[in-house]
């Protein structure tokens, strides 16, 4: 299991995408060898079979390219506001006694649904004005997990899991002095993050990091850029992504985006060392509106 890539296969840009190096992968007409039944009623079974589809078992990055829609929900209806798309990072380490440690980073950009061409304004279809959106850089985000329960489903050789993870904080836009931006002191976020992909992967011993496909359902209080303030209702983001296992699983727009604003991103484990999020970021860079 070779193969890992680099900055000059990425500055080599989509003329170079044919001969991307590949990430860990299986080849497809591999041996498969011996198998080991997978238990998912076993805490410390469902935890490692999670790690082998979601990331990597070894300790190493593994990336997943997404694309998604934002929809806006209100008690009167819901609309279609905003495509987002980008690479997450995933950065593991197995701490040993069935415990492991994953350290996120985010980097995407926002686009017209079904569009992976980046925008720099678009019309609020709630509102009717002109909203300008602010590029997404989230993390570093660390999370230790341990022997759980874990929702699996499974049909035939196809599996799925899921981890709800529900999020409280103050919010870092203050109401009084961003009325537009901020929906109010505190923040309520619930991510659903699902992970799909073969149990016939999770039982070979010799994968180490096994295909997996990304299912994103975020509800979330309204974006900062939308400048809808406290109005009743919420953002609903829906998308789908891949691990990647070479620079061709990522659109061209995508890698010239990464060249561009974060270049080393896929090589370094450590992209950027001070946390940040879209709420940080949006303060940082845009000033108050008032009306």
């Amino acid at each position: 299991m070779t193969g890992k890539l680099n900055r000059r296969t990425l500055l080599g840009g989509i003329g170079a995408l044919g001969t991307a190096g590949a990430l860990p992968s299986a080849p497809a007409n591999a041996d498969p060898g011996p198998r080991t039944t997978i238990d998912f009623s076993d805490n410390a079974a469902s935890l490692h079979a999670y790690v082998k589809l979601a990331g990597t078992i070894e300790d190493g990055a593994v990336h997943y390219w997404y694309q998604g829609t934002i929809f806006g929900m209100t008690p009167d209806g819901s609309k279609a506001m905003l495509g987002w798309t980008g690479l997450l990072k995933m950065v593991w380490r197995n701490l040993g006694n069935n415990s492991f440690h994953f350290r996120n980073f985010d980097l995407s950009y926002f686009t017209l649904p079904g569009s992976d061409e980046r925008v720099e304004e678009f019309e609020n279809p709630f509102t009717g004005k002109i909203n300008r959106p602010i590029d997404v850089r989230g993390g570093p985000f660390d999370i230790i997990m341990t022997p759980t329960k874990l929702d699996w489903t499974r049909s035939g050789d196809d599996v799925w899991v899921a981890e709800p993870r529900h999020f409280k904080f103050a919010n870092k836009l203050d109401p009084d002095e961003w009325p537009l931006a901020s929906t109010g002191e505190n923040l309520n976020l619930l991510y659903v993050d699902g992970f799909q992909g073969k149990v016939s992967d999770l039982e070979n011993p010799d994968i180490v990091s096994a295909p997996s496909y990304l299912n994103v359902h975020h509800v979330n209080p309204w974006y900062p850029f939308f400048l809808m303030g406290k109005q009743p209702g919420v953002n609903y983001w829906h998308g789908h992504g891949k691990k990647i296992s070479s620079l061709t699983d990522v659109s061209p727009a995508v890698l010239k985006y990464i060249e561009e604003a974060q270049p080393g991103f896929i090589e370094s484990e450590m992209p950027w060392p001070t946390r940040t999020d879209s709420y940080l970021q949006y303060k940082m860079d845009r000033q108050p509106i008032k009306d």
